[in-house]
Formats: structure tokens, sequence, C-alpha cells
């Protein structure tokens, strides 16, 4: 893949950027190195065995699952073009993934704006900005790529430097005046790629909570597990994740029992249907089934017997929440 034959000046405007005082002096000061992908754990786990991000036409036209985190309705009113592409953001929360993110409970999920997007454990991909927005074939946008057909299609550093920053990187409380939905849009601006994007740009992998980051090397191939295992951090950032929804904080895990702490602050603590399921291979019914499960901080799971080695995986309806495997150090003294 070639360079623009501006990628210098690319390079220069984003290192400007950061050093802007209303950047650099905020949260936000880390933003400017970075183009950001989110996706649900169950799709990152497959773009990192493909070793590519796909477009969304690419993986429908080729008959491969994915979890869709986006709303129907906007996506049916979306270019194919556009879905024929790999879309990434300039910056994390974005108000999409405010209505998506976290382990909802059918109750508030009823509730949201958006009850059909969902993306229950979300993870972030972090790619050098420059490398991606230097590619010949990169183009982005001003604003929303979806429904509106507002937006406007970019792909120079001048273009770039004109795009308007302020309300893109616009991090503060909104109403629902015109300003405020002029910088909702705003805040959509995106990075599109033709077709597929390969993970050479990729910087870090960004999981909620160290719960979580386990639970991702846990579910990759072991190979592949020790290739990113130095790329896949827990963080609690505030300018990354809205942590709004249920998850799972941290897991203790001992030979004789369990214990699960959830996201304490949580809006949809339940009812959950919950279910675990142990053992030293995965059994077929669940170890423990509630029905209209309420989140409460801890989950303490004792065992009727002490286990050195066994493999867990907790669903909160139909969600995977948590999966590991404990095996007990058998240390020389």
């Amino acid at each position: 893949m070639g360079l623009k034959p501006d990628a210098e000046h690319i390079k220069q405007f984003l290192n400007n950027l950061q050093k802007q005082d209303w950047v650099r002096r905020t949260e936000r000061s880390w933003w400017p190195q970075f183009v950001f992908h989110y996706t649900d754990i169950r799709n990152a786990i497959k773009i990192l065995k493909a070793g590519y991000l796909y477009s969304r036409e690419h993986l429908e036209k080729t008959g491969q699952s994915f979890v869709s985190s986006g709303s129907p309705s906007v996506l049916a009113g979306t270019d194919v073009n556009t879905k024929d592409c790999v879309r990434l953001y300039f910056r994390p929360q974005t108000p999409t993934q405010y209505y998506a993110e976290g382990i909802y409970s059918k109750t508030s999920l009823a509730r949201s704006k958006f009850p059909e997007a969902h993306c229950p454990v979300p993870v972030f991909f972090l790619f050098s900005a420059y490398e991606v927005l230097s590619q010949d074939n990169c183009q982005f946008s001003n604003g929303n790529l979806g429904a509106s057909g507002r937006a406007q299609i970019f792909s120079t550093a001048v273009d770039l430097a004109s795009l308007p920053w302020k309300q893109i990187y616009h991090n503060s409380r909104i109403d629902h005046s015109l300003e405020s939905r002029d910088i909702v849009f705003h805040r959509h601006a995106e990075i599109i790629l033709p077709k597929k994007l390969n993970l050479s740009a990729l910087r870090y992998i960004c999981c909620r909570s160290e719960a979580e980051r386990e639970m991702l090397l846990h579910l990759l191939p072991v190979d592949l597990a020790k290739c990113y295992q130095n790329k896949v951090a827990a963080t609690t950032r505030s300018t990354l994740f809205y942590r709004r929804h249920t998850f799972v904080e941290k897991a203790q895990f001992y030979s004789d029992r369990v214990v699960f702490h959830f996201s304490p602050d949580t809006q949809s603590p339940g009812p959950f249907l919950l279910r675990v399921y142990l053992g030293e291979s995965l059994p077929e019914s669940p170890t423990l089934e509630v029905d209209n499960y309420q989140i409460e901080g801890t989950l303490h799971l004792k065992f009727p017997l002490p286990m050195h080695t066994y493999t867990i995986r907790v669903l909160l309806d139909e969600h995977l929440a948590y999966a590991n495997l404990y095996e007990e150090m058998n240390l020389p003294f």
C-alpha cells in the first residue's frame, strides 16, 4: 500500500493538533496519536485471527457471521459504498458507542433509544493515526456517514486540517439544541478504507477491565495470545469507555471458589438470567442457573470439592460476560 504525496504534512498536522492547549491540557491529549475502532469481543477474536479488519459488506457477501452493534434503521439508510469500507473514528466515546456499550438487561435495553444497537463486551483497537491516514486509499469525513447524507468526504492533509476539530473532539455534556445536534454529527467523523485494513498499524487493544482482558486472551488461540498479549491492556481511562452498563471488573480464582466483582455503578443491574458453566471441560448444562438475577456488586461461587484445574464461563442472558481457565500452581516448596 502506497503513501499519499502529502503524508509528511499529515504527520505534521497530527503533531500540531496534539500540541494545541485545548487538546494537550485535557484527557484528550493522546487522541491525535490514534484512530479508533471498537467492536464486540467476539468480533475482536475473529479480527485478530484473520489479521484484517473487513468491511460489513465483505462479511455479509462472504457469509461470515459477526456481531452487529449498529442500529438496523441507521444501517438501512447507509450508502452501500460506505458499508463496503472499514470504518474507524477520530475519537472514542462517540454517541453511537454511548447507546451500544455494555451488557444491558432486557428491561434497560427496551428503554434505550436504539434497543437493537448492543455491544455487550466492547474491545477497542487503537491504530496509528499517521499510518492509517497517510495510506493512499484512506479517506475521511467531517461527520456521520450514516443515514444523514450530510457528511462530506476528504483525503488530503489540507482537508484534514480544515475539519472542525473542536466539535469532533467535543467531550462536554450536550442537550437537545440545534448546536448539540451539530456536535453529535461531527463527533461521528469517520476514517474509511475500502474493503479491508491489515493490522500493521495496530498499536493497542484496550479492554474495559482486567477481567475482560483475561477473557480476550483466554478466547484467543495460544499462539495469538502470546503474539498480542503485550498490546492488550485493561484501562479505566474515562475518555475511552463509558462504563454505564454491566460488566465484570475483576475475577478472583481459588481451588474451592471463585468471586466475580461486577461494575458497581451499572445502570442495568437486571434482572438477568445468570448461567455459570464450570468444569475441567465445559459441561452442556450450567453449574449454576439463576433467573431474575440482580447485580449486587459481587457473585461468590463455592465448589462442593476443590478443583486444581477448571474452565469457567459466565453468561448474563445470552451474553458471555466472562470466560477463563484456572490452573493451580504447583510450587516447589
